[in-house]
């Protein structure tokens, strides 16, 4: 049953109203630590309104996502069965210590959880008027005493393909494939790029966006009218549409 650990979990919650790296450093921290709660666990229990973490909780989850193209903005997200939460690290260049696919574990006392986008974030509890969900680390020694890669080793990291009726807002922070979602521009005769909102439909109807920031390195492509195969970490705007956030470019191919 789950109700015990996620009593514990409750009892441990508080409420409340260039860097440049390299792939050797990471690994030479600690990593004996044991999890204490899941990623899942830790997603079940936010009730939305962010909380201040008190207890001596540690979760362990894989990299999911890249800021090499941009898109990402200091910031990782991590996965562990099917559930999923956002590090806002306040670094860059994350990709070095903490490529796709390497394991991770989160050392969560005296964090924050929050929701933005849909997502649950792990970061520091925000400062009065923010108006952000929690804050970034923002600096390496913070990112260090909280993360710690498990050395070298990386796995195979695939999406959940999913059809639109098996979104959830569960879901959201969770890296997700849709398949033959076509492009609805805004004016058929003005070209569009990538960089914003843009509106995608699958075939039957049902509308899914996708997100890319104007400073990501594939912002300014210009989006071919047509069918793709888009992998994205899910997410929900504050009007209930579901959003794909691509990691690269990669990410997005044409299908015909």
């Amino acid at each position: 049953m789950r109700i015990r650990p996620i009593l514990l979990l409750t009892t441990a919650l508080l409420c409340g109203s260039c860097y440049d790296s390299s792939f050797g450093r990471a690994e030479e921290r600690p990593t004996d630590e044991a999890a204490t709660v899941t990623i899942r666990h830790l997603c079940e229990t936010f009730l939305d309104e962010t909380v201040r973490i008190t207890g001596d909780l540690v979760c362990t989850g894989i990299v999911t996502t890249s800021d090499r193209e941009e898109n990402f903005y200091r910031s990782l997200c991590i996965e562990q069965d099917g559930a999923a939460v956002e590090i806002m690290a306040g670094v860059d260049r994350l990709y070095n210590d903490y490529p796709i696919g390497c394991r991770v574990t989160i050392r969560l006392r005296g964090l924050a959880l929050g929701r933005s986008r849909g997502v649950v974030q792990i970061g520091r509890y925000p400062t009065a008027g923010s108006g952000y969900a929690t804050d970034y680390l923002a600096s390496q020694p913070a990112l260090d005493a909280a993360v710690t890669r498990h050395g070298t080793e990386r796995v195979e990291v695939r999406p959940a393909t999913l059809r639109y009726d098996q979104l959830t807002p569960e879901s959201c922070g969770r890296l997700v494939r849709m398949d033959y979602l076509e492009f609805r521009p805004d004016d058929p005769e003005v070209p569009a790029t990538w960089s914003g909102n843009r509106l995608f439909t699958d075939t039957a109807g049902n509308e899914i966006r996708t997100y890319v920031r104007t400073y990501a390195r594939f912002a300014d492509r210009t989006i071919t009218p047509g069918f793709y195969a888009i992998t994205g970490i899910l997410q929900r705007d504050d009007a209930g549409h579901y959003l794909l956030k691509p990691r690269d470019e990669a990410d997005i191919s044409p299908m015909h």
